[in-house]
């Protein structure tokens, strides 16, 4: 790696100062039930800092005793190379980003009970759902597209903070640090029935986003909602680009599971 600045070798202390969330791939990655979905292999083994764990750590985030964890990305790595740190953001999702929100599956029943004969039994229920479908945000789409913005702007100012307060070190202005870093930020996500061909999957991917229920369309139309009728990948598309131009992050994007080995030796190592 090339040579670090003084700001840069500041950092990277800071995040060596976390050596015990310092964890192999494959196990950031893990689920509630302790299943990876990335596959274990000789490269998933590449250790990364778990920057959940980090921010469970600190009390910072603590309230009354109660923990109030900024949504911040699993993990969070750095390189060097040429003049240009980089700092690179991983979120592991072990979901399909290609399907519909959530929320056009709520439209569908609602639809559904609105057009079957219960004689208006259900009349004061269905006003009470359509309601619900208008204040409705997918909970998973929200927070991928919080995590790199409250990853940058809140999490790790305030755990340098804390580290700094706890620490005899010397003070780097971790706001402006980051602004300067080139920050990539990538969502890894189970690629269609685990294909190793990422063109498939893409192109799939994209068919699969455009069978979107006719229902679902016209409420979008009429409500200027793309949530609607986009896939979780397309939609979160939109807040990437938007988090490029405010240069909160150099690039966003995704990467597939069974492709995230490619990612490290390319990129990461």
């Amino acid at each position: 790696m090339t040579a670090l600045t003084t700001d840069e070798a500041k950092f990277v202390e800071f995040l060596q100062s976390f050596n015990q969330f310092y964890w192999p791939s494959h196990k950031i990655a893990e689920n509630a039930k302790g299943v990876s979905i990335l596959p274990e292999s000789d490269v998933t083994e590449f250790k990364m800092y778990a920057l959940d764990e980090i921010c469970h750590s600190c009390k910072t985030f603590k309230e009354g005793g109660v923990l109030f964890t900024p949504r911040t990305t699993d993990a969070i790595w750095f390189k060097k190379q040429g003049d240009n740190f980089f700092i690179f953001l991983i979120e592991f999702k072990g979901d399909y980003l290609f399907k519909n929100s959530s929320k056009c599956s709520l439209v569908k029943v609602v639809d559904s009970l609105k057009n079957k004969n219960y004689n208006d039994e259900i009349s004061y229920e269905i006003s009470s759902l359509d309601k619900i479908v208008s204040k409705y945000s997918d909970k998973m789409l929200n927070g991928l597209a919080a995590k790199p913005l409250e990853t940058v702007t809140i999490a790790l100012p305030l755990i340098y903070e804390e580290y700094y307060a706890n620490n005899d070190v010397e003070y780097l202005d971790i706001r402006k640090f980051l602004a300067s870093s080139r920050i990539i930020y990538r969502v890894v996500s189970i690629s269609a029935d685990y294909e190793a061909n990422r063109q498939r999957t893409r192109s799939r991917s994209y068919r699969s986003s455009n069978m979107i229920p006719s229902v679902c369309k016209k409420l979008a139309r009429e409500k200027h909602d793309r949530e609607l009728d986009a896939s979780y990948e397309s939609s979160l598309q939109t807040y990437h680009r938007r988090y490029e131009k405010a240069g909160i992050v150099y690039s966003a994007g995704f990467v597939d599971n069974v492709t995230f080995n490619n990612f490290i030796e390319n990129y990461l190592k």
